[in-house]
């Protein structure tokens, strides 16, 4: 019986010696922190706190904490905007983290941001406080806070884009265009290349036409790639994508939108344009026998964009007339119809939450020469002749009797008038032949008299009477004149 109770003695003993060893290292470490110190290779962020103590390495890393939050920034992206998030709103637990710190590996800081901090400057940064029931906040919460932990060096960027959870579909942007292929010659080369056709654009890039086709080895008419153009161009409007190269043609295509045009030349005219958002926006683009539509969708952007029209305004054709010597008398041909010409003016709106307007920019203002009306008309039209030309012999005698102071005289008149009239230049020429003979009772002027006169030049078709010598006809007639304006 003794010698069982010494038995269990000395295995008491010797259990409490082993277990002392093992554990009494560990004990002294936590009991008694200020005797301590950090092994080799120990790790606290970025500070290495091998063989120092709990006091120094709580001075080293405080310092180095205090770098961070001096030097590097925290931002917070919405739509291509940047707000600095205030570092001093993390709250750090240094001396919990020297407790719990690992000999030998590399321990974290332990760092935690307020909630209620963190929604404040998204609200900030946002102008609305909707998107809260679209945003991951905690996870947000969680990334920044491991950042702050291991005090990385350089700037650090959080998108509330990369954050947004799949009921956020309210707050993407969607965007829909479509033109008219009715009177184009490259339909089936439109229907070829942009049949179900998706075209991304990255975040912070910029996009060209003509690289484009070059990369993709796509080979384009220079108006199948003018309509693709302007079909971006119309996408992009109410966004706030920036175009820096852009070129119309002289006269609008029938195809074309006012204001959204685009003119594509291979090698000579480009269409440029850049998303400066972080994020990526896809083009959906489908063509058919009639139309070639668009859909642009990609995250949610910092103001809501509208195009408005400024101005407008329609150029009447002026008509230009041309003669021409092929054509028949009194004839016109109509040359060109003419078009009317444009000018129109377009602006580019961004307007916050509540409706007002925040920004206005010039988006297109594009100007479109008339087409005038050309008319061909004959050279020379026919006189207006009021009375015809007659010509004939004349071979008369006249006889008269009567009281002194009266008479009977009986003429004949042979003669030929001709009228050439053009252009307000008229020719007159009267020949008269008068073969009187008058018998005369007393008191009466015998007189034979035969002779050619010539009448001045008068406007128009002449009816006139007989004239002798150079007497003025009793009757001059009456005459109307039609001119034309020359070229």
């Amino acid at each position: 019986m003794r010698s069982l109770k010494l038995l269990v003695v000395l295995i008491g003993c010797t259990g409490f010696i082993f277990g002392f060893s093992q554990l009494g290292g560990k004990l002294a470490g936590k009991w008694l922190p200020e005797n301590m110190t950090f092994a080799e290779e120990t790790m606290i962020a970025t500070e290495e706190v091998s063989n120092h103590s709990k006091e120094e390495a709580e001075a080293k890393l405080d310092k180095a904490k205090n770098n961070w939050v001096s030097n590097d920034t925290i931002f917070l992206e919405w739509t291509g905007e940047l707000l600095p998030f205030p570092k001093d709103a993390f709250i750090y637990q240094i001396p919990e983290t020297i407790d719990y710190a690992e000999n030998g590996t590399v321990n974290g800081l332990k760092v935690e941001l307020p909630i209620g901090k963190l929604l404040e400057q998204i609200e900030a940064i946002t102008q609305s406080n909707e998107i809260f029931t679209s945003l991951d906040s905690e996870l947000l919460k969680r990334d920044m806070e491991k950042v702050a932990s291991e005090l990385k060096e350089g700037d650090h960027t959080f998108s509330l884009a990369n954050y947004l959870t799949e009921n956020a579909t309210a707050l993407e942007t969607t965007v829909v265009a479509e033109i008219s292929l009715s009177g184009t010659s490259d339909l089936k080369e439109m229907t070829d290349v942009f049949n179900n056709f998706e075209l991304v654009i990255p975040g912070k890039a910029s996009f060209s036409i003509n690289e484009w086709m070059q990369k993709e080895q796509i080979n384009l008419s220079d108006e199948a790639a003018s309509i693709f153009a302007s079909l971006l161009f119309e996408l992009i409007g109410p966004t706030n994508f920036h175009v820096s190269e852009r070129h119309i043609s002289n006269v609008m295509p029938l195809w074309a939108s006012e204001g959204y045009e685009v003119l594509i030349q291979k090698d000579r005219m480009d269409f440029v344009f850049n998303n400066p958002n972080s994020s990526d926006y896809k083009f959906t683009i489908n063509a058919s026998n009639s139309f070639i539509s668009g859909e642009l969708n990609g995250g949610p952007l910092p103001y809501e964009y509208e195009i408005t029209e400024v101005e407008r305004k329609t150029l009447a054709p002026k008509t230009i007339v041309q003669y021409s010597a092929t054509l028949p008398s009194n004839r016109k041909n109509v040359k060109e119809q003419g078009r009317d010409g444009t000018y129109i003016h377009l602006v580019r709106a961004a307007k916050d939450v509540e409706g007002n307007v925040v920004e206005t920019t010039l988006y297109s203002e594009d100007f479109y020469s008339p087409i005038q009306r050309v008319e061909q008309h004959s050279l020379s039209r026919p006189a207006v002749v009021n009375n015809p030309v007659v010509t004939a012999p004349n071979n008369g005698t006249s006889g008269n009797a009567g009281t002194p102071g009266s008479g009977n005289n009986t003429s004949s008149n042979s003669g030929s008038n001709t009228n050439n009239n053009n252009t307000n230049n008229n020719n007159n020429t009267n020949n008269n032949t008068n073969n009187n003979n008058n018998s005369n009772t007393p008191g009466s002027n015998p007189t034979n008299n035969s002779g050619s006169g010539n009448n001045p030049p008068n406007s128009g078709s002449n009816n006139g009477g007989s004239n002798s010598g150079n007497t003025p006809p009793t009757d001059p007639g009456e005459g109307s004149s039609t001119g034309e304006t020359g070229k």
